[in-house]
């Protein structure tokens, strides 16, 4: 698969803006709460965990922008949802968590000369990263969460 163009990735990224707000905004509470089936996160946990995620990405794509070859840190994601999840009993302020580090970031990867796409970090697992495959990889993680969610509120 080819790689994602900044202009691609950045419209994907505002996109999950109005896909996510869309979908948890005419949820039942209960729906919303629900882990799907056993050993699932409910879609309020999902939104925690976007949450955080955008606060790691934030961090490595900055890190990516102002150093040279900067280690980037991996992330239990499990850990992170039984540590951090419960911190926010309303799903709404994850929500609103996740909207204010997104239009950050956002503002970030549209302020990018071209060349800067192109600057990388050493991630834990993955080894060499770029600031543009941190953005398509965070499309992707959208995507993934996105079509969760939306299993999750089905099961209603």
């Amino acid at each position: 698969m080819a790689p994602l163009e900044p202009a691609v990735a950045l419209g994907r990224l505002k996109n999950t803006r109005r896909e996510l707000v869309a979908l948890l905004g005419t949820a039942k509470s209960s729906a919303v709460h629900r882990p799907p089936a056993e050993g699932e996160w409910a879609p309020s946990t999902v939104v925690s965990h976007l949450a955080d995620a955008e606060l790691v990405y934030s961090v490595r794509i900055r890190m990516s922008l102002t150093g040279d070859r900067p280690y980037l840190a991996a992330f239990d994601e499990n850990a992170w949802v039984r540590r951090f999840a419960e911190l926010e009993p309303d799903w709404k302020e994850s929500v609103a968590r996740w909207r204010s580090l997104r239009e950050a970031n956002l503002v970030v990867l549209e302020s990018l000369e071209p060349a800067e796409w192109s600057l990388v970090g050493l991630h834990a697992e993955r080894g060499e990263v770029s600031v543009a495959q941190l953005a398509e990889l965070l499309v992707e993680h959208d995507r993934a969460h996105l079509a969760q969610i939306r299993a999750g509120l089905a099961s209603d």
